[in-house]
C-alpha cells in the first residue's frame, strides 16, 4: 500500500499544549512505561471503538534522534502486546476533539478494519548491499566476454580513449543488471513467506535492495529459515541486515493522514 503524504507535522511558533499521536490500537491496549517525545508521558486515549497512543506536548516536535527513538519505542512496546497502526513521526493535533474528529466517525470503521487486517502481522525490514564495488565488478567481468575483451584491448590505453569510456559504460550497465537480478531473486525467495512485500528505492550504488516483508506470526520461523539460506549462499558477495518484527510502518495507509 502506498504511504500517504505528510498531513500534520510540527506547527512552528506555538507553545500551546497539543496532542501528539503515535498510533492507533484497540481499547484496553497495554501502555508500557516508556517516555514519549519531548520527555512526555504516554497515555491511552479512547476514541469511539478505538484508542490512540498519545502524549500532551508543548512546543515544536523536531526530528531529533532522541524523539525519533522515543516515537519508535512507544510503537514497538505497543506492538509487543498487540496490533498497532503507526502514524508518521510528528503527527500533532490541537485538541482531543480534533483527534476524535480525525480518527472517529466514518474513519473509525476504516481503522477498525485495518486493525483486524494487521492483527498478528509484523514487518521485517531488510537491507542487502554488496561488500564493495571492486568485489561485484570482478564477478560481473568474469561472466561477460565483451567486458573481458575490452579490458584486454585497453590495457595501457591513454585517458580519454573512447574504448575506456565504452568499458566504463558497459561495466556500469552490467552491474545494474546484476543488481536488478539479485534483488529479484532475493525478493522472490523471501516473498514466499510474506503476505506482502514493499520495496524502497536504494539509497546507495552498492545497495541491492531495501525491502520490507509483512509476515504472519506463525510464518516468522519460515521467513528466518529462508533468510538464513539466501544470506549464506550470497555471503561471499553481499551483506544482509534484517530488523524486526516491528509495527507495519511500510504497509499501513490511512487515507488523508500520514503514516511512517
Amino acid at each position: 500500500m502506498a504511504v500517504a503524504e505528510d498531513q500534520r507535522l510540527e506547527r512552528p511558533g506555538t507553545e500551546e499544549t497539543q496532542v501528539y499521536v503515535y498510533g492507533v490500537v484497540r481499547p484496553g491496549a497495554k501502555v508500557s512505561a516508556v517516555t514519549g517525545v519531548l520527555g512526555s508521558a504516554v497515555e491511552l486515549m479512547p476514541v469511539g471503538n478505538l484508542a490512540a497512543l498519545v502524549s500532551r506536548v508543548s512546543g515544536q516536535v523536531r526530528a531529533k534522534r532522541r524523539d525519533l527513538l522515543a516515537h519508535s519505542d512507544v510503537l514497538q512496546h505497543a506492538f509487543s502486546h498487540g496490533v498497532v497502526l503507526p502514524l508518521r513521526f510528528g503527527t500533532l493535533f490541537r485538541s482531543e476533539n480534533e483527534v476524535e474528529d480525525e480518527l472517529g466517525g466514518a474513519r473509525g470503521d476504516e481503522i477498525l478494519a485495518l486493525l483486524e487486517r494487521f492483527d498478528g502481522l509484523g514487518e521485517m525490514r531488510l537491507r542487502v548491499a554488496y561488500h564493495d564495488e571492486e568485489h561485484v565488478l570482478r564477478h560481473v567481468v568474469a561472466a561477460d566476454p565483451a567486458i573481458l575483451r575490452l579490458r584486454e584491448e585497453t590495457r595501457g590505453a591513454r585517458p580519454g580513449d573512447p574504448r575506456l569510456i565504452r568499458l566504463g559504460e558497459l561495466a556500469a550497465a552490467r552491474i545494474a543488471e546484476r543488481r536488478g537480478a539479485d534483488e529479484s531473486a532475493i525478493l522472490e525467495s523471501l516473498g514466499a513467506a510474506a503476505v506482502e512485500v514493499h520495496r524502497d528505492e536504494p539509497d546507495d550504488d552498492l545497495v541491492v535492495t531495501k525491502s520490507s516483508f509483512l509476515i504472519r506470526q506463525d510464518r516468522r520461523s519460515r521467513f528466518g529459515e529462508l533468510l538464513d539460506s539466501v544470506a549464506l549462499s550470497q555471503r561471499h558477495l553481499m551483506q544482509f541486515v534484517c530488523t524486526g518484527p516491528m509495527p507495519p510502518h511500510s504497509f499501513v495507509a490511512l487515507s488523508g493522514m500520514g503514516v511512517v
